[in-house]
């Protein structure tokens, strides 16, 4: 039995939920305890999260749609969540030096990831 929807889908939605209950987080516990300056930082980490996931899963649907794999570019995308707002959630609760450093790392990867799915897809020949 084949599953309806690929694993990058169902880790996209597990993104999308994610990022509603981390600004929730946010917005309820974390905005008085915060500086003005921290919680918009969390709040650019849900954004991207959230932004991403949906990219993520558009990708899961081309790749299904044009039976091309994509596989490569959604791991970069995952890596580039995880790791930039993984990274700014954590400089928010827990400010550490170090990891200002993956945020970038993060921001390559998703851009890796993005420009790696977009010649794969304009490289799918032409069947008319």
């Amino acid at each position: 039995m084949t599953c309806p929807i690929s694993r990058y889908s169902a880790m996209s939605l597990i993104f999308l939920a994610l990022a509603v209950a981390l600004g929730a987080i946010g917005s309820h516990f974390l905005e008085s305890k915060l500086s003005s300056g921290l919680f918009q930082r969390w709040e650019t980490a849900v954004h991207y999260q959230y932004w991403n996931a949906l990219g993520l899963m558009s990708l899961s649907l081309l790749e299904r749609s044009y039976r091309i794999s994509l596989q490569l570019d959604m791991k970069f995308i995952i890596a580039g969540i995880l790791l930039f707002s993984g990274s700014l959630y954590v400089l928010c609760l827990a400010p550490n030096p170090w990891f200002v450093y993956f945020t970038p790392l993060g921001g390559v990867s998703l851009l890796i990831g993005y420009t790696g799915a977009a010649i794969r897809l304009v490289r799918i020949p032409n069947e008319n």
